[in-house]
């Protein structure tokens, strides 16, 4: 059994809780903006002058660093990196974690999501950050749907869960303690 965890970019891991512990069961994923807390081995980044900024520090190796193919040919194909193909059609807040949500998919049999806020979105009066929240949303449920035979695991989600997505098969709410118990083969 393969576990991963998909670390929000809001996640904020107790700080008696040892990163060590996680990467027992599984690698962590995420955005750039969490390796200096978590020490992620797959990290992803998608916007073009932040990748060239992290590659002039040779942020790549210091873990599996993740870049849109886009950038990877706009920056004369920078080495020891990781592609991925795809583009967002919708303006999307923390594209990272979408990507993230998928990378991580493609070798597990079970996703860990830590940090994640799923509860139902709030109306909201800035109607484009309500949309940007909204796309963002429907490209998680979209997700979970399309990788159908992964079991996607909120870790300590405290709000109610979006009812679309609580009422996926493949979906649930655990916790932390729970998480830990379970042995990758």
């Amino acid at each position: 059994m393969n576990i991963s965890w998909v670390l929000a970019d809001d996640a904020e891991i107790d700080p008696t809780q040892s990163t060590e512990d996680l990467k027992r069961l599984g690698p962590l994923w995420g955005s750039w903006r969490g390796w200096r807390a978590y020490q992620t081995d797959n990290v992803i980044c998608h916007d073009q002058a932040k990748v060239s900024e992290l590659i002039k520090r040779k942020f790549q190796q210091r873990c599996n660093f993740y870049i849109p193919n886009s950038v990877y040919t706009a920056l004369q194909r920078p080495e020891s990196v990781r592609l991925y193909a795809g583009e967002f059609v919708h303006d999307v807040i923390r594209q990272e974690e979408i990507v993230a949500l998928h990378l991580a998919a493609t070798t597990s049999d079970i996703v860990l999501l830590l940090g994640w806020n799923l509860a139902e979105l709030k109306p909201d009066s800035d109607k484009l950050r309500a949309n940007r929240a909204h796309h963002h949303r429907n490209l998680v449920y979209q997700a979970f749907k399309d990788y159908d035979k992964i079991q996607w695991v909120a870790i300590d989600h405290v709000d109610p869960v979006d009812p679309r997505l609580a009422a996926l098969p493949n979906f649930t709410v655990d916790t932390m303690a729970t998480a830990l118990t379970l042995t990758a083969d």
